[in-house]
């Protein structure tokens, strides 16, 4: 005996349920990975290492300091490989758990349909299947948990059954899931229809959510990490490149990280046929000194890639009485790919945001142009002005369109810069080789040439101020504050994920009773109607012994 309306209604509830309850037990693992608020943490490692270049700062000659500092980057390091490992093993075994469920939600259709095949059979000869009628319902069950599904219609015939818009089953046919490896996704599975490649729309249930897991929220904090690994080891290496080591040495990185190409220039083969066919910046800086207060002095259009990896190119105008620092936060609150900011020495530095997707590259400048003089003379950004001038990735040698030289721009990292971020081997062997001093510049070109002396710190004082310097994302956060807001959304996330699983719940257990008030068996019920029937049994056993002493009164009777 079933209710259609309920069931229908906790179909579409365990969708929901099996939804929330999976979005919250791997949000619960993500949130993990970060192990906040212990004392053993990311945020720890990277409050170390700023106070290590702070004590360098002061005793830059000492080699106790330099060990520290390098012992201390390398907790760093050891922190973004272990969460970069730790989330991409999850992405792998959130795509493992996907393959299992496509597989499992095959062979569920495929039970349901040789139910139907045998319910229709046993109708047809007047019988009541109602063993096989429950197997059905526990397995329709099963597959609305796994992925939502809908009972079109119901009939002596055939039983329909939806995954978004399409049939599943319908009767004794069955649409079967199919995966495929993306390439654009780490070779990833997409779910398709087998029959005519069409993707699955799925509105819900445990899968719906073992891929947003995968593809939205382990993406994004893996992002975070490579994003902070990337500003990191770029922005240390600025500053690091232009100092003086101990043994009067410069130009050197304090940070490695995997190229994303072996051109020194950034030239790059997108469809690996062997040539070079772009360009791939993650940085670029002018040659020249400018003041945030002052006016730009030239009126123009600036024109730079979207952020969004197939977006098209976004323009912003300037006024010659247009401020330095409002056309900065101009281009930093646009749709633009880049985030512009001044570095130490006060030239303008265009940085590349990451993209929200695993195709590869990850980090890199799009478009750089300008219509007027403020990224050419004002600034030294191009060589050129107008389209003539333009930097575009999509050719080779494109830096040849800028006005610096190897000191001016970061070539790309390979994809995930949290996976291979490490102290330079030069550093590591010689600990002499780090840059402690600032150095002078004698010869005016805006780089320093000469050593300043064994005490001096400036240059690593200048990389601890980094520690409260506002240039991660859209120049508008420190290094901690991204990192911050990076645990929180994760946090923010499990929070609802938890309060929606425990909503489910009691709207699951409310079904679930009205359900048994229509199907299930009372205890108490049974109880009464046996004790009913008991008591009929002995008034019924009282009436046959009364009419036995009766029938014995009458023979004897005329047996006399």
């Amino acid at each position: 005996i079933r209710d259609e309306f309920i069931d229908s209604k906790i179909m579409t509830e365990l969708g929901q349920d099996g939804y929330w309850k999976t979005k919250y037990e791997y949000l619960k693992q993500l949130e993990a990975v970060y192990n906040e608020p212990s004392g053993y943490n990311l945020r720890n490692d990277l409050d170390a290492f700023w106070d290590a270049w702070q004590e360098m700062a002061v005793n830059p000659a000492e080699r106790g300091t330099r060990l520290v500092l390098v012992e201390r980057a390398d907790r760093i390091n050891s922190s973004l490989n272990y969460m970069f490992e730790q989330m991409n093993g999850m992405r792998g075994n959130l795509n493992n758990l996907i393959e299992s469920k496509v597989n499992r939600i095959n062979d569920i259709a495929n039970s349901i349909k040789d139910l139907n095949v045998e319910i229709v059979k046993q109708q047809a000869l007047g019988q009541n299947p109602n063993d096989l009628l429950d197997r059905r319902d526990l397995l329709l069950d099963e597959l609305s948990s796994i992925a939502n599904v809908d009972i079109k219609s119901v009939d002596s015939d055939e039983t329909m059954i939806y995954i978004g818009s399409r049939a599943l089953i319908q009767g004794n046919i069955v649409s079967k899931l199919a995966l495929e490896r993306s390439a654009s996704n780490e070779g990833m599975f997409d779910i398709y229809w087998e029959k005519d490649h069409v993707q699955v729309n799925l509105g819900g249930g445990e899968l719906k959510a073992l891929i947003e897991m995968r593809d939205i929220d382990t993406v994004q904090a893996i992002n975070d990490l490579d994003t902070l690994a990337m500003n990191l080891a770029d922005s240390v290496n600025e500053i690091h490149r232009s100092g003086f080591g101990l043994n009067q040495e410069t130009g050197i990185d304090f940070f490695t990280m995997t190229k994303n190409t072996p051109s020194v220039i950034g030239n790059f083969d997108t469809n690996n046929d062997g040539n070079e066919d772009a360009s791939v910046m993650f940085k670029v800086s002018g040659i020249n000194s400018i003041d945030l207060n002052d006016s730009i002095g030239s009126a123009g259009t600036l024109i730079f890639g979207n952020k969004a990896r197939e977006g098209v190119n976004v323009a912003i105008d300037y006024t010659a009485q247009m401020k330095v620092k409002d056309l900065i936060d101009k281009i930093n609150s646009s749709e633009a790919n880049v985030s512009a900011y001044l570095d130490d020495k006060n030239r303008l530095v265009l940085k590349a945001k990451g993209f929200d997707d695993y195709m590869r590259p990850s980090y890199f400048i799009k478009h750089i142009e300008d219509s007027g003089d403020f990224l050419v003379g004002i600034t030294g950004v191009l060589n050129q002005s107008g389209e003539a001038g333009a930097y575009d990735w999509n050719q080779v040698n494109q830096v040849n369109q800028l006005a610096g030289d190897f000191r001016n721009f970061t070539v790309t990292p390979y994809r995930h810069p949290a996976s291979s971020i490490q102290v330079n081997d030069i550093i590591r062997n010689d600990i002499n080789y780090i840059a402690a001093s600032k150095g002078i510049d004698t010869t005016g070109n805006g780089f320093n040439d000469k050593w300043n002396g064994i005490g001096d710190g400036s240059n690593a004082l200048a990389i601890a101020n980094l520690k409260s310097k506002e240039i991660m994302v859209e120049s508008k956060s420190t290094f901690n504050d991204f990192y911050t807001g990076s645990i929180a959304r994760i946090a923010g996330r499990t929070e609802t994920a938890n309060a929606e699983t425990e909503k489910q719940a009691i709207v699951m257990e409310y079904l679930e009773k009205l359900r048994q008030s229509v199907s299930g068996v009372n205890l108490d019920e049974e109880i009464a109607q046996m004790a009913m029937y008991q008591h009929g049994y002995n008034a019924s056993a009282r009436v046959v012994s009364v009419m036995d002493q009766l029938l014995d009164v009458v023979i004897n009777r005329m047996g006399v």
